[in-house]
């Protein structure tokens, strides 16, 4: 019944998912000005045929399902000494990491939130990050053929156009340069989305339907999101915070997750270089 009502509203209300989003990161950034929410996505987790999670330090464990999803997407090319931009950065965890354990010559975070960089900036201090506030469908900041991987992860689905963001995308690429992407889409919007896809001029080196290891991440990860939920939630609209945040049992996106009616992708694409 909860999915149903989120749908309609969404029908009505076409940009109903970036709205939401938007307010719920500007809450949090608002609200929680130490470390509980540093992620926002739903995390990942190996399955038992498959390699284990990177090694964390002890202080980056409670986060460890998101951080493994930002793994999983980010390491599938070496990244030591090229210059990363992460495009809807949120609270900064993702490249944060990236720029902690996989070394890149430069990590810049880019996010339309406010409060989300006036965080970052505050919060992260290593150096070669940095983070700044901008729109992923207008990248003016950022030069043509100036970036060597552009990074998105869980966050293209609340742009209102899609294909303009993957316009800025190769546009500020180098040739030779890697789009790392990851995201998830409803079964009516695949096509859609590989037409979309396909219309950047990209070459695909690599995909993965990773929705199992998804929702094996928030059944592993169910506790402290409900604990998240409770302490920064007004009562009355945890209901639906629940449902967008794929707590177990929820129906709108883990349900969706579990019956097919919703898949998790992530993508390796390559800028050609003539």
């Amino acid at each position: 019944m909860m999915r149903s009502a989120v749908a309609t509203f969404q029908k009505v209300f076409p940009n109903l998912p970036s709205r939401i989003s938007r307010a719920w990161f500007e809450f949090i950034s608002l609200f929680d000005s130490g470390s509980s929410m540093l992620f926002m996505n739903y995390g990942y987790s190996p399955l038992a045929d498959e390699p284990t999670g990177p090694v964390l330090d002890q202080s980056d464990e409670t986060n460890r399902y998101p951080l493994q999803l930002y793994h999983q997407v980010a390491s599938a090319v070496p990244l030591t000494g090229l210059s990363v931009v992460e495009v809807g950065c949120g609270r900064g965890g993702g490249a944060h990491y990236v720029h902690k354990y996989l070394q890149p010559a430069s990590t810049l975070g880019i996010d339309i939130t406010h409060n989300a960089i006036k965080f970052c900036k505050s919060y992260y201090d290593l150096a070669g990050l940095d983070f700044a506030q901008g729109d992923a469908q207008d990248l003016k900041g950022l030069a043509d053929a100036s970036v060597d991987v552009i990074l998105n992860v869980e966050s293209s689905i609340c742009y209102p156009d899609v294909p303009r963001f993957f316009n800025e995308v190769v546009r500020v690429l180098r040739p030779g340069g890697y789009f790392l992407y990851a995201d998830l889409r409803t079964d009516h919007e695949l096509d859609m989305w590989e037409d979309q896809l396909s219309a950047t001029g990209l070459i695909e080196i690599e995909r993965q339907n990773i929705t199992p290891n998804v929702i094996h991440a928030l059944d592993l990860d169910d506790a402290r999101r409900q604990q998240m939920i409770n302490r920064y939630s007004p009562r009355l609209v945890r209901p639906i915070v629940r449902e967008f945040a794929g707590v177990k049992g929820s129906q709108f996106f883990y349900g969706a997750l579990q019956s097919g009616e919703k898949v998790y992708k992530r993508f390796v694409f390559q800028k050609p270089t003539v």
